[in-house]
C-alpha cells in the first residue's frame, strides 16, 4: 500500500522543482483521525504529497527538523482579521455596512497588510473566516480567506448568512422572528420576479430593515440550500424556536454563540445542527443567558453536536489565534483533547464545506504549523508556518517593539527605528 501511494505521487517528484519543495521531518502529526504520530511530510507545490513514516532523500532543498515538535493544520479562526485595526477608530473598520445586510461580503476590504495579521500568523493562524456586522437585520455573510504573506490570497464563499435572535431593543423576538417567516415565504414565493414589488421590504419597515436586490440573492442563497443561516441566539427556547424554524423552511442552520445550548443539546443533536461558540463565554452576561455554565460545551459534545471555536474575550482581531486558549481550557474543563484540537482546525472546514483545508492528508493544501511544544499550552510558540506550501515570516510588530525599546541607545525611544 505504501508503495502505490508513493508511486500514484511520482510524477509530482520527477516533475518538480526541489526549491519549491519541503521534507518535514519526525513531527508529532495531527493525523485526520485524531491521533498524534511521529511522521514526515513532504510538500510540493503548495499541497501535502505524502504522509509517511519515513520519507527518504527526494531532492527537496528545504528540510525542516521537527523532531520533538508538534505538526497540526494551520489554525482556522473566526474573526475580523484584515477588517479591523482598532475598535476605538471607526475609520479603521470594513466589517460593517449601513448599505447592504444580508448581501454585504465584508472580505472585499481585507487588508493583507495589517498589523493584527502579521500578528496572528505568528501565532499559527493560516486563515480567517470574516464575521460580518452589518447594521440591517442580517449582519452579512461568512467569507473564507487565507492569511498568508504578499496580496494574493484564496479565498472560498461564501459560507454562510449570518442574523442574531433573541433580546431586543427594538421590537419583541416574536415579532422579529414573523418578520423572518414573512421574508422568506415572500422571496421562495417571488424568486423570478426582480422583486419588483417588495415594497414593504424594499422601502423598509418601521424597524428599518431594507432590503435590496444584492440582499435578496443572498437569501435565496440559503433558500436554495448552497449555504446555512447562522444565527447568534443563547437563550435555550430561542434555540428551540430557531430550530423549529430552520425545520419548517427547509435550510440548513448553524448556532453561534449558544450560552444556553447544554440545557437542549439533545434537540440540536437530533436536528444535526453544529454550534459555533467561545467555551471562555461561560457566564451570564445578559438575561438571555443567565444559565451559563463552563460545562456547556461538556454537554453538547456528549450529545453529540459538532462545535468549531472562537476567542470573543477582547483585544478584538488582534487576539483572534487566542482560539488555541478557548480550546485548551476546553480541556480543563473536561472536553476530550482531540475534539478541542479539531473545534480549531479540521471542524470549521467540515462545518462549512471549505475544500482542501483543516486537515493533514495528501492532497490538501499545506497549510500546517510546526510548534515547539503542546499547541494548546499558553507559552507554546509557533517555529514555522506554512501556507499553501510557503514558508511564512512570522516576524510581527509586537516583537519589532520589544527589540525597539530594548535596545540600549543614547537616543530617546521616540527615536529609536528598525535598522
Amino acid at each position: 500500500m505504501k508503495f502505490l501511494r508513493i508511486l500514484m505521487f511520482l510524477p509530482f517528484l520527477i516533475f518538480s522543482d526541489s526549491g519549491d519543495m519541503y521534507l518535514i521531518k519526525g513531527g508529532m502529526t495531527f493525523l485526520p483521525d485524531g491521533s498524534f504520530a511521529k511522521k514526515d511530510i513532504l510538500v510540493d507545490e503548495g499541497l501535502i504529497i505524502l504522509i509517511e513514516d519515513n520519507i527518504g532523500d527526494v531532492g527537496a532543498e528545504n528540510i525542516i527538523d521537527a523532531n520533538g515538535k508538534f505538526v497540526t493544520p494551520g489554525l482556522i479562526v473566526f474573526s475580523s482579521l484584515g477588517l479591523l485595526e482598532l475598535e476605538s477608530l471607526p475609520e479603521t473598520n470594513d466589517t460593517s455596512s449601513n448599505i447592504y445586510n444580508a448581501g454585504f461580503d465584508p472580505s472585499k476590504a481585507y487588508n493583507p497588510f495589517s498589523q493584527a495579521v502579521r500578528l496572528n500568523r505568528a501565532k499559527g493562524v493560516s486563515s480567517t473566516v470574516h464575521v460580518p456586522q452589518a447594521s440591517g437585520y442580517f449582519s452579512g455573510l461568512l467569507t473564507y480567506t487565507k492569511i498568508n504573506e504578499g496580496y494574493k490570497q484564496k479565498k472560498q464563499g461564501p459560507l454562510g448568512l449570518v442574523t442574531s435572535f433573541g433580546q431586543s431593543y427594538n421590537d419583541s423576538r416574536a415579532a422579529n422572528l414573523l418578520f423572518m417567516e414573512d421574508l422568506f415565504n415572500y422571496v421562495r414565493a417571488n424568486k423570478d420576479d426582480n422583486y419588483a414589488d417588495m415594497t414593504q421590504f424594499m422601502i423598509g419597515t418601521a424597524n428599518d430593515y431594507k432590503f435590496t436586490s444584492r440582499d435578496f440573492k443572498a437569501l435565496l442563497k440559503v433558500l436554495n440550500g448552497e449555504i446555512p443561516l447562522v444565527v447568534e441566539v443563547s437563550r435555550a427556547t430561542d434555540i428551540l424556536n430557531i430550530l423549529k424554524f430552520s425545520e419548517s423552511q427547509q435550510i440548513d442552520l448553524v448556532l453561534w454563540g449558544a450560552a444556553e445550548a447544554h440545557m437542549v443539546a439533545d434537540e440540536i443533536a437530533k436536528a444535526d445542527v453544529p454550534v459555533i461558540l467561545d467555551p471562555l463565554d461561560n457566564v451570564p452576561r445578559t438575561f438571555d443567558s443567565l444559565n451559563s455554565t463552563y460545562e456547556n460545551v461538556i454537554r453538547l459534545d456528549q450529545a453529540g453536536v459538532k462545535m468549531a471555536f472562537y476567542y470573543s474575550q477582547g483585544a478584538g482581531s488582534h487576539n483572534a489565534y487566542l482560539a488555541t486558549q478557548s480550546a485548551g481550557n476546553s480541556v480543563a474543563m473536561g472536553l476530550d483533547y482531540i475534539t478541542a484540537m479539531k473545534s480549531i482546525t479540521s471542524n470549521p472546514a467540515d462545518i462549512f464545506g471549505l475544500v482542501g483545508v483543516g486537515s493533514l492528508a495528501p492532497g490538501f493544501d499545506a497549510d500546517l504549523v510546526i510548534w515547539d511544544d503542546d499547541p494548546l499550552e499558553l507559552m507554546t510558540n509557533v517555529d514555522n508556518l506554512l501556507v499553501d506550501g510557503i514558508d511564512q515570516d512570522l516576524s510581527n510588530r509586537y516583537e519589532e517593539l520589544t527589540e525597539r525599546y530594548l535596545k540600549e541607545k543614547e537616543l530617546p525611544n521616540s527615536y529609536r527605528s528598525r535598522e
